[in-house]
């Protein structure tokens, strides 16, 4: 699952979101997790793109929804979020 950007796109991640697998990058992609059995609980998880690509199949059955804003790599953000 995967939300398209719209024509004029809202940033939801900003520069203090951290991939929580390398803690250095920028997180682009938020992965909101749904309860399944195995799983503590529900959650969020924070990914740089790479990340995001490593895990995006292992992490597919238990995803309620994804938030992907690559579009901020090659589009610029004014301080209020939109795009310029």
């Amino acid at each position: 699952m995967s939300i398209a950007p719209t024509e004029h796109p809202v940033a939801t991640l900003n520069a203090t979101h951290r991939c929580d697998r390398c803690s250095n990058s920028r997180a682009y992609v938020l992965v909101l997790l749904r309860w399944s059995p195995g799983l503590p609980s529900s959650g969020e998880l924070y990914f740089c793109v790479h990340h995001a690509d490593q895990y995006a199949e292992a992490l597919a059955p238990y995803v309620s929804m994804i938030i992907d804003e690559r579009w901020q790599l090659t589009e610029g953000i004014r301080d209020d979020g939109h795009v310029h």
